[in-house]
């Protein structure tokens, strides 16, 4: 049975939004560390497969080394790799162990894995980076960015203000301050290429950008930015090997996939033109006129002339007020016309020439795209490379989840942590206001009412007066999301989709897409006024480490919007870590950071928390965290 807690009645324009209103239920756990096996136990031996892929998702083509070794008992086997890159030890002892991997020409992997479940068979991942490339797999405590001082922060806010009204040469001054506050941040790197990139000065934003990269190798829009200014400069091919990585480590919206078709138009590979530019067409949606304007043309010079002609056809009806449909409209009338004079010409041929062909039309390079944009794309308009010829199933895959969940958060009766929350204006620009902040001690209390069930139930310091934060928005529960995402309990409330297997962080990871039953009534995000409660049903997708199943990263939007709110956007993002202890091997995996894109009533905000010095109460005793080394994963700025 839910609970939920009545609160004063507000003034009718103060929101506070509660998500996981609903205190989220979690059946029994196992232990984290369970008793030594029996012999029954040690007699169900299991088959451990590990394959071993490049940090692509690839298949790895020359063999590599495996070492399986248990952390609790005296055990350890190494194979070598076979067909399809898979290692195969067999009657292996339940428990935990790290697997090790080497191979010629890749830089040693390590990972540590919880061999139990079910099923006979356990199937894990191992992703290698080839020698002398900069590291793209991110800690678990972590990127390698240094952190952002006051002053450091002071003048990237100045630079962003600048660049958004255009002042490109004090952005630049700005940028070049802030770079030699912190020569190895590659977000500035990025930010003062952008601003050369807007004063013209393609030579020098192309320097900064590679900075950026060597940097942060995964580092997508300076992928993106040098990619394009590539593309402008003739160099297809270069555009091509930066936009695919920029793709392969960050997913691809629909600009990224515009830049691709128009790389592989120059580098004359039109079948893989043609599906980019689809992909492009297809994920823009109402924004779409542009990239089918391209399919078309791409469609023409491949020879697929009717298929073209469908394409531009269909823009015209489509979008019949835009440029590209006027552009459209010239292609079909020049083909009709090219048409009809070649086959004139081959009435009064004499000797008919069965080569007479219609050329298609030229395809030149768009310039950049200018698109003002004040959130990151909708959760259906990016998509993510997933490895090739990995089945996965979703039933399966959120139980292992669950089952995770469980065994961690069985140890513990509370935790606390220092929450630092940002709340940020966006005018119609897409320009950002004067940011208001507060930091609150964050609790998350785990009520372990019975065997089969245990609450999370979350407080601040403060309580959720709105009063107490910076502005008239009070949000709770962000440890709770997550649990009830991958909760049985709420397991039918949602349509589950596995997409593959991805990698987030440089770390392999399943990808599951997801989106609230219409014929089921939201229990895990709440709006409330003092009008009532407001149910809000989401979409989203979210990934899980491909070997322990721990929760890494959740992205989601409105299914719907909501007139009574008037609320037509909200795009929220959580990255999850793991919280080690000081002693013992036990940790938490809990939210390192959340971002929350709303547009409501006409306005639009910001709204972040970043949580860090987190204090854990296990069940036996208490214990301090050891803080990670490193400050927490913060999405790069758009």
């Amino acid at each position: 049975m839910h609970r939920t807690k009545r609160h004063a009645k507000r003034p009718w324009g103060f929101l506070a939004l509660s998500l996981c209103l609903f205190n989220s239920t979690v059946a029994s756990a196992t232990p984290q560390r369970p008793d030594p096996p029996s012999s029954s136990m040690a007699s169900s031996s299991l088959t451990v497969e590990v394959s071993v892929r490049v940090n692509t998702g690839g298949l790895l083509e020359s063999g590599a080394t495996v070492r399986l070794r248990s952390l609790g008992m005296t055990f350890e086997q190494t194979q070598l790799t076979r067909d399809a890159g898979t290692a195969t030890f067999q009657n292996i002892p339940p428990g935990d162990y790290e697997v090790e991997v080497e191979a010629l020409q890749y830089k040693p992997a390590k990972e540590r894995v919880d061999v139990s479940g079910p099923s006979s068979t356990y199937r894990m991942f191992v992703y290698l980076e080839p020698e002398g490339e900069p590291s793209s797999i991110a800690s678990g405590s972590g990127t390698s960015d240094p952190i952002l001082t006051p002053k450091l922060q002071s003048l990237i806010d100045k630079g962003l203000e600048k660049m958004r009204k255009k002042q490109y040469e004090v952005a630049e001054e700005a940028f070049a301050k802030a770079a030699k506050l912190s020569p190895g941040n590659a977000d500035v790197a990025y930010l003062w290429g952008m601003a050369f990139f807007g004063l013209q000065k393609n030579d020098e934003a192309k320097q900064k950008f590679e900075r950026a990269i060597s940097l942060r190798p995964t580092h997508a829009r300076a992928l993106v930015a040098l990619g394009e200014l590539q593309l402008g400069s003739g160099d297809g091919a270069g555009a091509a090997k930066n936009l695919e990585k920029a793709f392969q480590v960050n997913g691809a919206d629909w600009k990224t996939h515009y830049l691709l078709a128009h790389a592989y138009v120059k580098t004359k590979e039109y079948a893989k033109a043609e599906e980019h530019a689809a992909r492009a067409s297809e994920l823009a949606k109402e924004r779409g006129a542009t990239a089918r304007l391209l399919l078309g043309k791409i469609q023409i010079a491949e020879g697929k002339k009717a298929e073209g002609k469908r394409t531009l056809e269909d823009l015209q009806r489509s979008f019949p007020g835009e440029p590209a449909a006027k552009s459209a409209s010239a292609q079909l009338d020049a083909l009709r016309k090219a048409e009809a004079e070649a086959a004139s010409a081959r009435e009064v041929s004499e000797k008919p020439n069965a080569n007479t062909s219609v050329a298609g039309p030229a395809i030149e390079v768009s310039p950049a795209i200018e698109e003002r944009t004040w959130a990151p794309p909708d959760v259906d308009s990016k998509e993510y490379v997933v490895a090739q010829g990995i089945p996965c199933n979703e039933d399966e895959l959120l139980a292992k989840a669950q089952r995770r969940m469980k065994q961690q958060l069985d140890n513990f009766e509370k935790f606390t942590a220092t929450e630092h929350i940002e709340h940020t204006p966006i005018d119609g620009h897409g320009i950002r206001g004067t940011s208001k902040t507060k930091d609150f001690s964050y609790l998350v209390f785990v009520r372990h009412v019975s065997k089969d069930l245990t609450y999370l139930d979350e407080a601040r310091d403060g309580g959720r007066n709105l009063e107490n934060f910076p502005t008239q928005l009070a949000t709770t529960g962000l440890v709770s999301m997550g649990v009830a995402l991958m909760d049985k309990h709420y397991q039918s409330d949602f349509e589950y989709k596995c997409e593959g297997l991805g990698q987030w962080r440089g770390q392999p990871a399943w990808q599951i897409h997801w989106v609230q039953r219409q014929d089921k009534q939201s229990q895990i995000m709440i709006w409330r006024n003092n009008q009532g409660y407001y149910p809000i049903a989401l979409r989203g997708r979210a990934w899980l480490a491909a070997n322990t199943y721990d929760l890494l990263h959740l992205e989601m939007d409105l299914r719907d919007a909501v007139k009574e709110l008037q609320l037509t956007r909200e795009h929220l993002t959580v990255d999850y870590g793991a919280v080690k202890f000081e002693k013992g091997s036990k940790e938490l995996w809990l939210p390192w950071y959340a971002e929350m894109f709303l547009e409501l009533r006409g306005k639009r905000y910001c709204h972040k928390h970043t949580l860090t010095n987190y204090f854990l109460f296990s069940v036996e005793s208490n214990h301090k965290v050891e803080p990670p080394k490193q400050p927490a994963p913060v999405p790069e700025q758009r």
